[in-house]
């Protein structure tokens, strides 16, 4: 008999505790430890801060993970937060030999550029067994859309979802292939982005949305007026060709 217990990889949406799932919502409330990721080691979880909008967390134990945002390679030594990052890990995987749930609640939908999966190689090299339940949420290009009344998709079209840190041709080529591109990371490079635009003459079919279903939301229409400003991290950009 199988009395280990299982993670559950949870969608949150893109920011707003509201467009939490009914079965998320449920799940949360149930699982006993919640596994949270965040971007900077002295930082807080987006996440988890979606996540108290809705449920409960007293009574809970709570495990904060820094994401280093790469794999853990097996064939080089690994660096002192790699090694930090494993025993979390392990220490993971103990409680869950001992027959408890874990949920790790991930921004916008698990299986759209979720952090969770930089954790899950690791735990199957360690566990091959682990029993991995993946909740869809809502996600950012979902909720960037409905901001701005543009749908992503009609009929026979064609959408590609990037980030927007690809090298400039693969960029370009993606941009002039689909009917409609949702550009990623567009933060990081968005003075580069816009000069591309301009130059495909797409300038007029774009949106950007910062910080989408957040109090802070942002829709820009006019994208020129980006040209030397910065972005939240949390920002869309949506080409939407005619």
């Amino acid at each position: 008999m199988n009395n280990k217990g299982k993670i559950y990889v949870i969608g949150v949406g893109p920011g707003d505790p509201e467009l939490m799932t009914i079965k998320a919502v449920n799940i949360l409330k149930r699982v006993p430890i919640l596994c949270f990721p965040k971007g900077k080691e002295d930082g807080a979880s987006v996440a988890m801060s979606i996540v108290k909008g809705i449920v409960s967390l007293e009574g809970k134990e709570i495990i904060e993970i820094y994401f280093p945002m790469k794999k853990i390679y097996r064939d080089k030594t690994p660096s002192d937060l790699e090694v930090r990052w494993e025993d979390t890990v392990k220490a993971i995987l103990g409680k869950i030999s001992k027959g408890m749930d874990i949920a790790f609640p991930t921004i916008g939908d698990p299986v759209l550029y979720s952090t969770f999966f930089y954790l899950y190689d690791t735990l199957l090299n360690i566990e091959p067994s682990i029993e991995v339940n993946l909740i869809p949420g809502v996600s950012a290009m979902s909720a960037s859309a409905a901001a701005t009344r543009i749908p992503l998709c009609l009929g026979a079209e064609r959408i590609a979802i990037i980030p927007a840190t690809y090298e400039e041709e693969r960029l370009k080529e993606t941009l002039i292939a689909f009917d409609t591109i949702v550009l990623m990371k567009v933060n990081k490079v968005l003075d580069r982005v816009l000069l591309l635009l301009d130059e495909l003459g797409f300038t007029d079919y774009t949106t950007v949305v910062e910080m989408a279903s957040m109090k802070n939301e942002r829709v820009i229409k006019d994208i020129r007026s980006l040209s030397g400003q910065s972005l939240h991290y949390f920002s869309t950009m949506i080409v939407k060709k005619k």
